[in-house]
Formats: C-alpha cells, structure tokens, sequence
C-alpha cells in the first residue's frame, strides 16, 4: 500500500541519501529532538514537481551507521533512535526509511551534535535552526530547574521587605491559630517557612534566590535577575485611543515594594473585581446560578500558576491582561508537562520549589498538579469556552474564557452558530444532520462548514459517506471534556443509589 507523503514541514523533513546517511540528517535529528519530534524519511528528495521516491541502495549499511552514529558521542550527546521508530518501507521497486524521532526528555536538552553544545538546533517551520546563545542557556535551566532554591551571598534581611514579611505571617498565623508565628523573629520565622536554608559547605544560613522574589525590595531583586518585570493591564474596555484603564508594573513608583508576594495580592484583587456576574440556567435545578465565584478560582489558579512556573532568568515579561470576555497569562518559561498532562492535573514538575513552598503554605494555591485540573473544571462546568495553551519559543500563554465558544467567536454567521451548537450539543455532526437543520440548505450547510473549517473551529472526520464533523479540539481539551463526562457519570450513579 502506498504511504501517502505530507509536505516537508515543523514535523517532516526528507533527504535523498541514496548511498549513505546525510551529514544533514543530524542537525534535523538535534532539531527535532529539541521541538515537538518528528519523521526523517531517507531515500526521498523534494523536487520542484513535488516529493520523488529516490530509494535507499544500501539500506543495511545505513542502518548501521544511524545506531553506530547515534551512540557515538562525536555525533551526539543524547541517542535518540528508538529500534521501534525506524521502517523500511517500500513504493513498487523503491524501499526508502521512516525515522521517527521523538522529542527528547527535558532534562536531556539541548541535544547537540559533534561534540559541541554550540551545535542545538531547533525546528522552526520546515527548517532546522541553530539555537541562539540564550535559547542553549534556557534549555540548561529547564534541564535542571528549581533555580530558585539556589543559596545567595550577602544577602540578608536588609534585601527584603519587611511589610512583605509581616503581612505573610499574619496569613500564616490565620491558617495555624495556635502557633504563635507573629511574634517570631523574621529570620528564624523565613528558616522554618523554607525561604532560607543552609550552605553545607560553611555551615551558614543563606537566604534562597526564589525567597528574595517572594519577599524582596525591588532594588534587590533586581540585583540578581536583572531581566525581572512584571505587568498587569486591565484592557476591558480598550478602544484606539485607550489600551488600557488600569495598570500594575514593577519598575514603576508604588507604594508597595513589587515583589512577587505584593504583585499576586494587589492584581488577584483587580481581577475579580473584573469579574461580572455571569448567570446561566442550571438544567437539572431550573435556577439561575451565579459563575462568578468559579471564575474567581480559575483567575487565582491562572496568576498563581503563572508566577510558580515563569523563569525568572529570561528576559521576557510576566503579562497579565484582563480583556472583556477572556483573559491572558503569559509568562516566561515553556510548560515542564504537557497540555495533557496540565489539564487531568496530577503531574507536575515545578520550575521554582522555593515558590511553589511559600505560595502553599499561604494556602495561594491547591496541591501539587491541581491548578491546572481546577481551571478546565470551570470552564466545562460552566460550558465556557475551554482554555488554549501555547508553550513554545520559551514561553507559555494561558487564555481563560468566560463566555461560551460562539460568543466568543464575534464573525460568525447565523448558520454557522447553528452549525457550532448543533455539534457541540452532540459530539459530531453529518452533512445530512446538518442540513435537516432550520434555517439550512445543502449549498448552505457545505458553504458554512468549509468556512468553520478554514476558521480552524471545525475538523473534518472519516471520508465519504462515514464523513463527520466535529468540533477542533487538541489533547488538553480532549482529556477535560472526558472527566467532565466522567464526574457526571459518578455523580448519576451516586444519584440514583440513595
């Protein structure tokens, strides 16, 4: 059967490589491995006709060389080729190689190539490009992250804001009433909370480079991340004139010191005095229910999150933007889990364990690998539109709805919002299903789904009469639509055994 060939592209790369294995093939395997992976197919070239079958004549001796190569750390520091990942397939007299490369583990990144870290590469559109200085260094950190519990010298209190410190204690001395946290001395109260620790080296107890974030003056924190910024703009009623109404920025005069303790309290409070009260029908109770209060979790999740999980040492701003109908959260540091993994909650692997320590025990955020779990749970309980992640290019953009997946689309058509509710109420959808719909023709219905699908709201499953559409979704949306199904299945069964 012959294999149908997409265009060389960020997953796909094709060499001709008739007698031997290109020297080519391992800046695509580096760049490869360093991005989401891909297939490497040997023994066939890209001509201006289009792909050409070539074959491979001596496909024994380049299987050699690709797990000889790959073990060889003049080649390389990491082998990549998994003996499952590689076939030799055939199109009538021509046999040609499939390698597919998956995306190394992160602490195995950046892979290199002959014997020089100089030598990443990363894919970038149908290309492999070599890593910029930085991007190497990103890669390092993210290979061996919790940066922020490193011990630094000559710092001490005098670096830290002691409103910041006063204000965390009494929030602990909330949360365990019968301690008596208040009147501690700051120094030995920061010891016990895990903002300070011990350099085993001289027996000294150093203040911790993710506790001068939390606590510390401005001026001082500086000092050790240069590139430190943080912003929040309230863009809600944005016009041409004014792109935004309110704003909180270290770097700027404030009255508090813009450490990552003062900045979460004072944009979490603006954030939910953004959040209108959001009514919706609630099917089983026929009562009007207020959203808000969910809303308000998954905004706290969001910022939480955001600055647990940014790198510090990028220079790339922490934005918080609040929009009329979503909000944005981007911050510096691509995802350590996937999407998948983010959104069913569970899995984490923290960037800054200082952080994550000090945001818990001020009760800031829920266990381990929940944040993520918290914020679809709110959009599908609330059938809003579900979250989008981007995690690429050093650094990761969370997008929260608070309306549902038609409204927040502002060009579709009458019939395409027909099409959209009709799916989304039943999974998938028919040609005929479609057009048997008011309001809607054959020429209608066939017009308005390429358009949906041209829009990248609406994919197309199975071939000819199987044909089916549903609406586009990838792995993190997947995995939140299923446990949603999956909470109200037990909740019925719960139901129905009183």
């Amino acid at each position: 059967m012959k294999k149908e060939l997409k265009r060389e592209g960020f997953e796909v790369e094709y060499k001709k490589s008739e007698d031997r294995l290109p020297k080519s093939f391992w800046e695509t395997y580096s760049s490869f491995s360093n991005s989401k992976g891909g297939y490497v197919y040997l023994g066939i070239s890209e001509e201006k006709t289009g792909l050409k079958v070539t074959g491979v004549k001596n496909i024994e001796k380049i299987l050699k060389d690709l797990t000889t190569q790959a073990n060889d750390r003049e080649y390389t520091n990491y082998n990549n080729i998994k003996q499952n990942n590689v076939k030799i397939l055939k199109e009538e007299q021509m046999e040609y190689i499939e390698v597919y490369i998956p995306e190394a583990p992160i602490d195995s990144k950046p892979v290199h190539i002959r014997g020089n870290i100089s030598n990443s590469y990363i894919r970038r559109n149908d290309s492999d490009q070599r890593m910029t200085g930085e991007e190497i260094r990103r890669y390092l950190r993210d290979a061996n992250p919790n940066n922020d519990a490193e011990l630094i010298n000559f710092f001490n209190l005098e670096h830290l804001d002691v409103k910041t410190i006063r204000k965390y204690k009494e929030l602990i001395q909330d949360r365990n009433e019968e301690l008596n946290i208040l009147e501690m001395d700051n120094w030995e109260f920061l010891k016990k909370y895990g903002a300070i620790g011990m350099d085993r080296t001289t027996g000294e107890y150093k203040l911790k480079k993710g506790a001068l974030l939390f606590f510390g003056k401005e001026e001082s924190i500086l000092s050790v991340y240069p590139n430190y910024h943080l912003d929040y703009r309230n863009r809600i009623q944005e016009t041409l004139e004014t792109r935004w109404i309110d704003r909180v920025s270290s770097g700027e005069i404030n009255n508090s010191e813009m450490n990552l303790f003062n900045f979460y309290n004072i944009v979490l409070e603006k954030l939910v005095n953004t959040v209108l009260d959001n009514f919706q029908l609630n099917e089983d109770t026929k009562r009007r229910e207020s959203a808000k209060r969910d809303v308000e979790i998954s905004l706290r999740e969001a910022l939480a999150n955001a600055l647990i999980h940014a790198d510090y040492e990028d220079n790339v701003t922490i934005k918080i933007e609040a929009f009329k109908n979503h909000y944005v959260f981007s911050n510096p540091g691509e995802m350590l889990v996937t999407k998948e993994e983010f959104a069913r909650g569970g899995e984490t692997k923290a960037r800054n364990t200082t952080i994550v320590t000090l945001f818990r025990k001020a009760g800031y955020s829920e266990r381990a690998g929940s944040g993520g779990m918290k914020i679809f749970q709110v959009a599908t309980q609330n059938k809003f539109r579900i979250p989008e992640i981007q995690s690429n290019e050093g650094k990761t953009i969370l997008k929260i709805w608070k309306i549902d997946l038609i409204d927040s689309y502002t060009d579709l058509s009458e019939e395409e919002k027909i099409i959209i509710s009709y799916i989304e109420k039943n999974g998938f959808a028919t040609m005929k299903e479609l057009q048997a719909l008011e309001g809607l023709t054959e020429y209608i219905a066939k017009t308005r789904i390429k358009i949906l699908m041209e829009k990248n709201i609406v994919e197309k499953y199975g071939d000819s009469r199987s044909t089916k559409y549903g609406l586009q979704r990838d792995g993190s949306e997947l995995i939140a639509s299923l446990e949603h199904d999956i909470r109200n299945m037990q909740n019925y069964i719960v139901d129905k055994n009183r």
